[in-house]
C-alpha cells in the first residue's frame, strides 16, 4: 500500500504535501485557538508527525492563522516534502521553573484532601 499524505493549502496557496515514506509513521495536521485574556488571542495550524522507525518527531508547518484565513487539506500520495526535525521552544531557566511551580502549586491544591502530612 501506498503511504498517504495530506496536501495543505492556505488561502488557496500550496504550502506543503506533507507525508513519509516510511511504513511506520504518525502524521497530523492540526488547527488550536488560544483565548487567554484580554488581546492574547492565538491561532495556529501545524502539521507534523512522528517518524516511528526513528523515534522522532518531525514539521512541516507551525505558522499563525488569522479570521477569514481558508486552509484546505487534501489526502493524497507521494512523493511528499521533507520535514523538519521538531524544535521545541526554547525556554528560560527561569521561565522553566516559574512553570514547574505554576504546575505544582495547582496540583498541590487539587490533590489537598489527598494529601497526608
Amino acid at each position: 500500500m501506498e503511504n498517504l499524505g495530506i496536501n495543505i493549502k492556505i488561502n488557496g496557496e500550496q504550502i506543503t504535501k506533507a507525508g513519509f515514506n516510511k511504513a511506520h509513521y504518525v502524521l497530523h495536521a492540526m488547527a488550536a485557538f488560544a483565548r487567554r485574556g484580554g488581546s492574547n488571542d492565538a491561532f495556529g495550524f501545524r502539521v507534523g508527525g512522528l517518524d516511528s522507525d526513528a523515534e522522532s518527531h518531525v514539521e512541516w508547518l507551525n505558522t499563525i492563522l488569522h479570521l477569514g484565513d481558508i486552509v484546505t487539506l487534501e489526502i493524497v500520495k507521494g512523493p511528499f516534502d521533507p520535514s523538519e526535525p521538531h524544535q521545541p521552544p526554547v525556554v528560560s531557566e527561569e521561565d522553566q521553573l516559574k512553570h514547574e511551580l505554576t504546575l505544582f502549586y495547582r496540583l498541590e491544591e487539587e490533590l489537598k484532601d489527598h494529601i497526608k502530612e
